[in-house]
């Protein structure tokens, strides 16, 4: 019985692979807007899905690559490291289609894209064996590896040479920069903490290969695209559908920006320091916490540089003004050869990055100035009024 049962199965699964579409059947990319969900931060970005529509064979599915469970044994390490696997998966169309236009609020436009039949075939072959269980989950990288860009390689894969993509779109863009294009004004604080996690490599320049990992740039990379049949160069879109249309929530500014707020920060650490001058007082309290917080903030940065796989954390200048060696630094080292230097190579170093702010190769928010002089402030306090950190607190 378990042979046969086995038989039955691996013959279900070769009909599957081996299954042939028709003349009529179509492929095209579904680009799904951006979502204004503040528990689902990966909206922002939009989504994409490969659509394969064959009415003779009453085939009407997509195929999504930014699938991923919540349920899997330990998620939350997973994911803050940088391991979690994302897999394909597999959906009847319509349902897809209504849950984002009913429960998500979010419009969804298709390309038909101009395949020839054999292209068509070895691109249904493909996900069709992608889609095995043995093959579904694939190492996520926010920008090299996500829904939009495994799209685009595997279409090149399939399309080979025949493909050809505009050298010029979005070609001096960086992946910073577009990540702050979509979540800057929708989600300040969340731009803000992301832009201080990601260190150099996000500041590479996209190309208009690179710029596709986000869906809205898969699309207008589609629509300029070019694909050779016969020998002659056509548009790689045929035409497009617009299966829903829903207006984009407004999206309404808070005067509390990180800039603001770490600005008021500057001023009444400066108001505090002109107060303890002008008093005569020398407690230090204030900075053991405040150099404490930019202590710890620099062994997350450095946590994130050697200690996880997401391939864009490492390399961070923040780690400059978010100096690691503060915490527990400013504890227990009391004698004043040691501090004094160490004040002092911290106190130069943030005056050579905002010196060179305008050239320095990664891109760091403006709000970080206003820490930056609040800290330079304070060093000068300590350094001209104490010995190290010894005063009493």
């Amino acid at each position: 019985m378990k042979k046969l049962l086995l038989l039955i199965l691996l013959f279900a699964a070769f009909e599957s692979i081996a299954q042939q579409l028709s003349k009529e059947a179509k492929f095209g990319l579904v680009t799904v807007s951006s979502g204004s969900s503040d528990d689902a931060i990966y909206q922002i970005w939009g989504h994409t899905v490969l659509h394969l529509m064959d009415p003779v064979n009453g085939i009407n599915e997509c195929y999504d690559y930014g699938s991923f469970s919540f349920d899997q044994p330990g998620f939350v390490v997973k994911f803050l490291r940088g391991t979690l696997p994302y897999k394909m998966a597999k959906y009847d169309f319509q349902p897809f289609i209504d849950h984002y236009k009913y429960k998500e609020n979010r419009s969804a436009s298709e390309q038909i894209l101009n395949l020839s039949n054999k292209q068509k075939e070895d691109l249904h072959q493909f996900l069709t064996n992608n889609y095995l269980p043995e093959n579904r989950e694939y190492k996520y990288r926010f920008f090299y590896y996500n829904c939009a860009s495994r799209i685009r390689d595997i279409l090149q894969q399939v399309c080979k040479d025949s493909l050809q993509f505009s050298p010029t779109l979005h070609a001096d863009s960086t992946y910073r920069q577009w990540i702050d294009k979509y979540a800057s004004k929708k989600k300040p604080w969340m731009n803000f903490g992301m832009s201080l996690a990601i260190g150099l490599p996000s500041d590479e320049k996209t190309k208009e290969s690179g710029a596709m990992f986000l869906p809205d740039n898969l699309s207008v990379g589609f629509d300029s695209a070019t694909i050779v049949h016969g020998g002659l160069k056509e548009p790689f879109v045929l035409g497009k559908i617009q299966h829903t249309l829903v207006e984009p929530p407004s999206v309404s500014s808070s005067i509390f920006s990180p800039f603001v707020v770490f600005s008021m920060l500057f001023g009444l650490v400066a108001i505090y320091t002109f107060g303890q001058i002008k008093s005569g007082n020398k407690k230090l309290f204030f900075d053991k916490i405040f150099f404490s917080i930019l202590g710890i903030a620099g062994w997350f940065f450095l946590g994130l540089w050697f200690l996880t796989d997401h391939g864009v954390t490492e390399k961070n200048m923040n780690v400059i003004w978010a100096f690691p060696i503060l915490f527990p630094f400013i504890f227990f080292v009391k004698k004043p050869s040691i501090t004094k230097p160490l004040l002092w190579i911290y106190a130069l170093l943030n005056i050579g990055l905002l010196l060179v702010w305008n050239f320095k190769p990664q891109g760091i928010p403006l709000a970080v100035i206003p820490i930056i002089l609040a800290a330079l402030i304070r060093v000068a306090f300590i350094l001209k009024n104490n010995h190290g950190f010894k005063t009493n607190s």
